[in-house]
């Protein structure tokens, strides 16, 4: 046999590629009928045959394990895999399909990019004054505690940011102001703070979208000037 073996090689190397074929062709029969040797080359062909046998035998094996699990405990584990995998797949299918919906985004925030007509409270130790301006920071509306007729140290008191509140209420009816949304802007920490708010809120029928504290902070900075003794 290696004698055979041997002149066919040195046959396909003297012949011409056309006849490399049939030499080629006869190695594969003799392999396949049993008489070759186990050291003939095998094709990629042969390879990923293989390698698909392996595949298929090993999920083969794997189901029957599941039968034999099944048996023994007395539920469907393949049916369950099979269905768990089948769920799987439609959910990837509907989350590829499905388009994400923008307009209710926008309809959500739209108010952020909104502009609203702001209205600004500043509550000094001395004074409490109010003004109603437009989105751009023009003013419409200027009230005070001193133009509600208080004076002095009055200015400042809860009623006099009451009576300032109630009066800018009054200015906008007359004016016939048609203001729906606002942004109130809260600066200083004095004691007409908190009445002018709650006046403002309860006075009118608009919708609060936004508040803020612009009160100033000092941090760091020059020296502070020495406190008054009395």
């Amino acid at each position: 046999m290696l004698a055979m073996y041997r002149s066919t090689l040195c046959k396909v190397h003297a012949t011409p590629t056309t006849l490399r074929s049939i030499t080629q062709a006869r190695w594969n029969t003799t392999t396949a009928n049993g008489e070759g040797n186990d050291n003939t080359p095998q094709t990629n062909d042969n390879k990923e045959t293989t390698t698909k046998n392996a595949d298929v035998s090993s999920i083969f094996n794997i189901l029957s394990d599941a039968k034999q699990r099944n048996k023994n405990s007395g539920t469907d584990e393949v049916q369950n895999a099979l269905s768990d995998s089948m769920q799987r797949e439609k959910q990837k299918s509907t989350q590829k399909s499905s388009d994400f919906d923008i307009s209710v985004l926008t309809e959500h925030l739209s108010h952020v990019t909104q502009e609203f007509h702001q209205l600004h409270i500043n509550a000094s130790p001395n004074n409490t004054i109010i003004t109603l301006t437009r989105p751009n920071g023009s003013p419409l509306i200027t009230t005070s505690g001193g133009s509600a007729g208080f004076k002095k140290a009055a200015r400042s008191g809860y009623e006099a940011a009451h009576q300032a509140a109630m009066q800018l209420l009054e200015k906008k009816q007359a004016k016939n102001l048609q203001v729906s949304n606002i942004h109130i802007i809260l600066k200083g920490f004095g004691a007409g703070r908190d009445a002018a708010f709650r006046a403002l809120i309860s006075g009118d029928k608009w919708t609060v979208k936004r508040l803020t504290d612009a009160t100033p902070v000092p941090f760091g900075g020059c020296r502070p000037k020495k406190a008054r003794r009395l």
